[in-house]
C-alpha cells in the first residue's frame, strides 16, 4: 500500500486525493464531449462540473461523518482533511445529483439527458477511486479468506492492525474492476439510451448490484449493520436496494432518446429546450 505517492518537503500528494483529482478530470473530459456534441454551452458545462466536484466531495464526506462519528472524535476539523480518506461513495452521487438537479433547473435543460450522458463518467471515476484511492491507501479492505487473489496489507495498515497479517478480500479492487466493466456497458449503450434516463438507470442498479454483493466481502463495524424483518445487511446494503427501486422506476418511465434522429445516419443533433429551440453551440 501507498497511502502518500510522493513527498516533496513538506508537500505530500496523497493517493486518495490523487484519485479523487484524476476522476474528476476524465469525468469532466467526457461530460465536456458529449456535452458539446450536443449542443450544450461549453462555459455552462464547466460551471455545472465545478458544482458537481464541490457538491459530491460535500456530500460524500458529511455522509461518511455521519456513519462514523468516531473518526473525528477530538478533532472535528479532520472532517475537512479529505485527503486522508474517508468518504461515502454514495453520499457523493446523492449530493451530485442534487446539485446537476438544481443547475438543470436553472438552465432549463433536461436533467435525464445530462444523468445519461453522466452516467459513464461516474462509473470511471468510481473505478479510479477505488483502484488508486481506496486500495492504495489502505481503506475499504475486506474480511480475512483463503482464496488465491487474497491479499496481505503492509505493516501499520488497518487491516494488518485489526487482522494481525491474515489475507484479505481486496474489496475495493472488487469494486474498480465491477466498475470498470459498468463504464464499458454504459458508454456501448450510450447512443441507445441516452436522454431516455434509461443509461443512468442502469448505472443505478449497476452499482447497487456491485456494491451489495461487495459488501460481503468487506469489513465493517458491528455498528454499520441493520436487521430489518429479519435480515442483518449493512447500512450501504439497505441503500443500494432503496437504489434498485429508484433504477426501476426510472426505466419504466423513459424520456425521448437525443440520439434516434442521427443514429443511422451517423449525426448527432441538438437536444430542444422546452420552447423547441435548438440551444446554441
Amino acid at each position: 500500500m501507498k497511502p502518500i505517492l510522493l513527498e516533496l518537503g513538506p508537500l505530500q500528494i496523497h493517493a486518495y486525493g490523487f484519485a479523487l483529482a484524476v476522476s474528476f478530470l476524465l469525468g469532466s473530459l467526457w461530460v465536456g464531449r458529449w456535452g458539446r456534441r450536443l449542443g450544450y454551452p461549453e462555459d455552462d458545462l464547466s460551471r455545472l462540473f465545478f458544482w458537481l466536484l464541490a457538491s459530491a466531495l460535500v456530500g460524500s464526506r458529511i455522509y461518511y461523518a455521519f456513519q462514523h462519528p468516531e473518526d473525528f472524535e477530538g478533532d472535528w476539523l479532520d472532517v475537512f482533511r479529505i485527503w486522508h480518506g474517508g468518504l461515502s461513495q454514495y453520499g457523493g452521487v446523492i449530493g451530485a445529483v442534487f446539485a446537476t438537479w438544481m443547475f438543470v433547473r436553472s438552465r432549463a435543460w433536461r436533467f435525464r439527458e445530462i444523468a445519461d450522458i453522466a452516467a459513464p463518467a461516474i462509473a470511471l471515476g468510481e473505478a479510479v477511486t477505488r483502484l488508486a484511492g481506496c486500495f492504495l491507501a489502505g481503506c475499504c479492505h475486506g474480511v480475512p479468506t483463503t482464496l488465491p487473489w487474497a491479499v496481505r496489507y503492509p505493516e501499520g495498515s488497518p487491516a494488518q492492525d485489526l487482522w494481525h497479517g491474515l489475507a484479505v478480500h481486496p474489496s475495493p479492487l472488487y469494486l474498480a474492476a465491477g466498475n470498470l466493466l459498468l463504464f464499458a456497458i454504459l458508454a456501448r449503450l450510450l447512443r441507445r439510451l441516452a436522454g431516455s434516463g434509461r443509461l443512468f438507470a442502469l448505472y443505478l442498479a449497476g452499482t447497487a448490484a456491485l456494491r451489495f454483493a461487495v459488501d460481503f466481502s468487506r469489513y465493517y463495524l458491528p455498528s454499520d449493520w441493520h436487521r430489518v424483518l429479519g435480515l442483518n445487511l449493512t447500512h450501504s446494503q439497505w441503500l443500494s436496494l432503496a437504489l434498485l427501486v429508484l433504477a426501476l422506476v426510472l426505466w419504466a418511465r423513459p424520456g425521448p432518446r437525443f440520439f434516434a434522429a442521427g443514429a443511422s445516419s451517423g449525426e448527432d443533433r441538438a437536444p430542444e429546450t422546452a420552447s423547441g429551440e435548438a440551444r446554441s453551440r
